[in-house]
């Protein structure tokens, strides 16, 4: 996360003056809160000097004078994994449009889930690039098993008439995957 100090817009451009714009890297999805109606939103980023801490991206606003923003924040967006992975994984394609919404939207919770726990744990990753495979591979499982708890109330659903055990070794697996919570020696 960021905080924005100061926004412009020239010729279609968006320029962002940052309070650190290290760890940000040209072509990272980036969500911009509370800097103004034709800054905030969904972005690509287009350039990021480090030395002035800015970054630009396009917009479809008119051009803007400089001026001093008060509580504007920028925030990467992770994406380590796709829906096309998770698709992969699940073995199905979604068959309505909802389906689609529903899985983008686990992808994307997975993500940052899987990027703020390693953030968590000491970790300094790039959310551009997947650190590893065992760390995709993780991110994969928690948003398939976030697809298929749609609907239930606490687990994957069932149609048996018995309740099931419930599965306790998904989320140990993921968290192993993902180099959280390792046995540590005191």
């Amino acid at each position: 996360m960021a905080v924005v100090l100061t926004a412009a817009i020239t010729d279609k451009i968006a320029t962002l003056t940052l309070d650190d714009a290290s760890g940000l890297v040209v072509g990272e999805h980036v969500h911009i809160y509370n800097v103004g109606n034709h800054f905030d939103g969904h972005h690509v980023l287009l350039t990021v000097n480090t030395g002035t801490d800015t970054v630009t991206y396009s917009t479809g606003g008119q051009d803007v004078a400089v001026f001093t923003v008060t509580g504007g924040l920028l925030y990467p967006e992770v994406t380590w994994i796709d829906s096309d992975d998770v698709g992969v994984f699940l073995g199905i394609d979604p068959a309505t449009t909802n389906d689609v919404a529903w899985l983008e939207e686990c992808t994307l919770a997975a993500n940052e889930f899987a990027h703020r726990r390693r953030q968590n744990c000491g970790y300094k990753d790039n959310p551009v690039v997947v650190p590893s495979a065992d760390v995709k591979t993780g991110t994969v499982l928690y948003a398939g098993a976030l697809y298929r708890e749609r609907g239930s109330v606490d687990g994957f659903q069932s149609f048996e008439s018995m309740t099931p055990a419930p599965l306790t070794f998904s989320m140990g697996r993921i968290l192993q995957l993902l180099g959280c919570n390792r046995p540590q020696v005191g």
